[in-house]
């Protein structure tokens, strides 16, 4: 018995001597918690792969957090009242509430939302929009009672709850924070309010002639990346950003202002620049012998390639290691792109880079690239000797009898 196994049935025997003595225990789940949140790395706690995926295709989360950086988002799941963070990837599929294909774009703070199983790379294979969940736009006509926990809504009255989440820009907030002269979006089933996020703050982006970047992705800023589509428009918080786009050779960057409660429209026919535009990549692995393929072709790891500006594909193999697979969103004259590949002992796989246009760089996901981020947890398991195994269960029976001898003791007194 290792010691993970001991921990484990150390976990129960508490759970149970507890449970006779009529304390009230919330669970003895692995978990972390990070600012609040709790985890349980990639999944739902003491539960199988099968369960876990049953359950979430009948549940429905809300959307406490996107990090378009880190590709990820924070889930809170209503049956047990804790946040989740899950991985969406290349391979995602975003669906509105009638299964069409969609974009991350149309998934904002507060929707509520159903997820697919996780693949194997530890990716959500789709996330839907619920059509459980009625969505009210550009609200202006509202009133909060707080003593009632009530708002109301035109000559409407609906309920909100100690887990109805506020939102302002990408910060959460409380129900008081709503002023009026605010603009409102409200997310319910029937008479209850799930999400309600202040729009006052925010402006509306607008693209035209965007058929020469559909398909690839926008970049505004450092934070926001999203897919391009025919004739895109996004609400984003107030202020001055670099607008950035590239596919297949044609591209360039702007720098735009958006207004709070106005429309900022940009033609991309005039980011077409004078193509095709190409970029000077370099790779730098940390596996000797790594096998680097760009787009599906077998390429020089140690030499510099001419990438033309849009998205492109990046898959690592090597002996020992997890195969690293990203897209790669090239927007500038050159940049380097380090990758680290996870090995079988649980680092991280990640991929990074340097370029010297700081307007317009390449990376994967500090600057101007877009890849999938993600740790995963993996066990490391380890071979020993009969001779040392059999030490180990001799050390292993010893403390389990010693400490079944101070529950049973504790036990006893408890009972008297």
């Amino acid at each position: 018995m290792n010691k993970k196994q001991i921990h484990k049935t150390i976990q129960y025997i508490i759970c149970v001597v507890f449970l006779l003595t009529s304390v009230m225990l919330t669970g003895c789940g692995k978990e972390t918690v990070d600012d609040g949140m709790t985890y349980f790395h990639h999944s739902i706690a003491d539960q199988t792969e099968a369960d876990t995926q049953e359950t979430q295709k009948e549940e429905a989360y809300l959307i406490t957090g996107i990090d378009q950086t880190e590709e990820s988002l924070r889930l809170y799941r209503y049956t047990n009242g804790m946040e989740y963070r899950f991985y969406y990837g290349a391979d995602t599929q975003f669906l509105d509430k009638y299964g069409n294909q969609s974009t991350l774009a149309a998934f904002s703070l507060g929707a509520l939302v159903t997820i697919g199983e996780q693949t194997v790379d530890g990716t959500l294979s789709e996330i839907q929009l619920s059509d459980e969940a009625w969505v009210y736009e550009d609200i202006t006509r509202f009133s909060v009672n707080e003593e009632k926990n009530m708002l109301m809504i035109a000559d409407n009255k609906y309920r909100y709850k100690d887990n109805t989440f506020v939102f302002s820009g990408d910060e959460k907030v409380d129900i008081t924070d709503i002023k009026q002269g605010d603009t409102l979006t409200v997310v319910g089933m029937d008479k209850e309010i799930l999400s309600v996020n202040i729009t006052t703050a925010q402006g509306t982006l607008r693209l035209k002639n965007t058929s020469l970047f559909e398909g690839s992705f926008l970049q505004l800023g450092k934070k926001i990346f999203t897919e391009i589509t025919p004739d895109l428009t996004l609400q984003v918080p107030e202020g001055k950003y670099t607008l950035t786009v590239a596919n297949n050779g044609w591209g360039g960057s702007k720098k735009i202002k958006i207004r709070r409660g106005k429309t900022t429209t940009v033609d991309l026919s005039e980011l077409k620049g004078d193509g095709p535009q190409y970029g000077k990549i370099k790779f730098s692995i940390d596996v000797e012998d790594a096998l680097l393929l760009v787009d599906g072709k077998e390429t020089d790891a140690g030499k510099t390639l001419k990438l033309t500006y849009g998205s492109h594909t990046v898959t690592v193999y090597a002996d020992g290691y997890d195969a690293w697979k990203r897209n790669l969103y090239v927007n500038s004259s050159e940049a380097t792109i380090i990758i680290k590949l996870k090995d079988e002992e649980g680092s991280e796989s990640s991929g990074t880079s340097t370029g010297k246009n700081s307007e317009s760089s390449s990376s994967s996901t500090t600057e101007n690239s877009q890849s999938s981020q993600r740790s995963q947890s993996t066990e490391n398991k380890t071979s020993e000797g009969k001779n040392s195994e059999s030490q180990k269960s001799n050390d292993d029976s010893d403390v389990l009898k010693d400490l079944l001898s101070s529950l049973y003791n504790t036990s006893t007194n408890v009972s008297k």
